[in-house]
């Protein structure tokens, strides 16, 4: 749409019309080759907000144009109606420069607001439509800007130490509300990577992958110091009290085996009383003994047993003939055929607790996780300490990451606007600063008029005025 050329002003055209929003065709079920974008197909323009919002800036874009225009076509009538109807005299004269300097500001920024967006009048004047030409060199301006002054690790460091980060995020998870959030988010997500592991894909790698490493892998070594770990932090004393302990309770309810075992290996001559004696003295000292052991954590028995289990941790770690029957025993049980089953049937079984565990919202999973997310909360909050030493180790971390990735991450600045449609980039640009722009053709037209009135003024009183 255009307006009619005033008596001294240039043919303008308005700016466009917001394009109206289109449905997205429904989704078809297809494969990868359909969801595939051909290479000459543009990445289509972001559109921030509603469809109510862009109505409102073409509105006010459209106002603000009506009235640069007008003031336009009133310098342009001023004009003519002073130079046919006055002799240009005294009043008149200030009247009549005052009129043309303002059609000439208003007309020369007419031309410099247009030029930006398109070329004026349809003519392609040099070095105008701005925007549409130049769209991917100011995309690398752009970029460049905001690479060389925001994307810095001093400038992304500093202002994530000042946010004091750990202590807002502990203040937002203190909040029963958003810990509900965050559990239900991480069982979403579990769930979510549970549903699309294939069981067939674990029996691969155990078969393929797994079984094969630890066959060629030398495994006597990492047994031997594990067991020497178990015996450093002192792990095995609870399965020696459970062992030593159920042996002394069955041996008290069972006294008679002892009595069968003596009876067995007495000669047959021996009398039935002497078999009681020794039965008795037997049974006796065989619970003292288990029970010396099952309370006392110093026990000989049980630094024999230490002792035993070191020296087993070394000679598995060497070249000993027992690191050598561990090596083979090891791969004999993991090429057995049933490895891969017994993989699956954890690895099913482990499933099933996770998703129970996930489905169960009043259940002592959920409940752990919201008492350690209760507790961290706590800690972000008040312990001043670790919150500084989180913000320091958040900012180095974004500060290294921008120092590396800070020249890519502006790069999708210009590698998106130069993917944009260049008339589309255009109109949308000046829908959202086209109305700020209608003020400096109305300041050249006041401004132009203002001028006017000086110079005409300047050349009365200049002598040959």
């Amino acid at each position: 749409m255009s307006i009619e050329p005033s008596a001294a002003g240039p043919q303008e055209t308005p700016p466009p019309e917001t394009p109206p929003r289109q449905e997205r065709p429904p989704e078809t079920p297809s494969g990868p080759a359909s969801r595939r974008t051909s290479q000459d197909e543009r990445p289509a323009l972001a559109r921030e907000g509603s469809e109510a919002d862009d109505l409102a800036r073409a509105v006010a874009l459209r106002r603000m144009w009506i009235l640069a225009t007008s003031l336009l076509a009133l310098a342009a009538v001023v004009f003519l109606l002073v130079h046919l109807l006055t002799d240009m005299t005294g009043v008149w004269g200030f009247v009549a420069r005052a009129s043309e300097a303002a059609m000439i500001g208003a007309i020369a920024d007419w031309f410099a607001v247009t030029a930006l967006f398109r070329h004026p009048m349809g003519l392609p004047i040099p070095h105008t439509a701005i925007i549409p030409r130049k769209k991917d060199t100011l995309g690398a301006s752009m970029a460049h800007f905001v690479a060389a002054n925001f994307l810095q690790a001093e400038t992304v460091s500093t202002k994530i130490r000042t946010a004091e980060l750990t202590r807002r995020a502990g203040d937002w998870l203190i909040a029963p509300r958003n810990q509900d959030i965050v559990v239900r988010r991480a069982g979403q997500g579990l769930e979510y990577v549970l549903a699309r592991v294939d069981d067939e894909a674990i029996a691969d790698l155990t078969r393929n992958v797994l079984v094969p490493k630890l066959v060629s892998t030398r495994k006597s070594p990492a047994l031997g110091m594990l067991i020497r770990e178990i015996v450093d932090e002192g792990a095995h004393h609870h399965l020696v009290d459970l062992i030593v302990g159920e042996a002394h309770a069955w041996l008290s309810e069972n006294p008679q085996v002892i009595d069968d075992i003596v009876q067995q290996k007495s000669p047959d001559w021996a009398p039935r009383f002497v078999n009681d004696v020794v039965s008795n003295r037997l049974r006796r000292e065989v619970l003292e003994w288990t029970a010396e052991v099952r309370d006392d954590r110093f026990h000989r028995a049980r630094q024999a047993l230490d002792a035993w289990l070191v020296e087993v941790s070394q000679d598995l770690r060497g070249n000993t003939p027992l690191s050598e029957r561990a090596e083979k025993v090891l791969d004999d049980l993991l090429t057995q055929d049933g490895v891969v089953d017994a993989v699956l049937e954890i690895w099913s079984s482990l499933k099933r607790l996770l998703r129970a565990a996930v489905l169960d919202e009043d259940g002592p999973v959920h409940a752990r996780v919201r008492a350690l997310l209760t507790e961290a909360a706590e800690r972000m909050r008040t312990d001043r300490a670790f919150a500084s030493e989180m913000d320091e180790r958040i900012a180095t971390t974004a500060g290294d990451l921008v120092e590396s990735f800070g020249p890519e991450l502006a790069s999708v600045i210009s590698d998106t606007i130069a993917g944009w449609d260049a008339k589309e980039a255009s109109d949308r640009i000046e829908l959202y600063v086209g109305r700020d722009l209608q003020y400096i053709r109305i300041n050249g037209t006041v401004i132009g008029a203002l001028v006017g009135v000086a110079i005409h003024a300047l050349t009365l009183v200049l002598p040959g005025g």
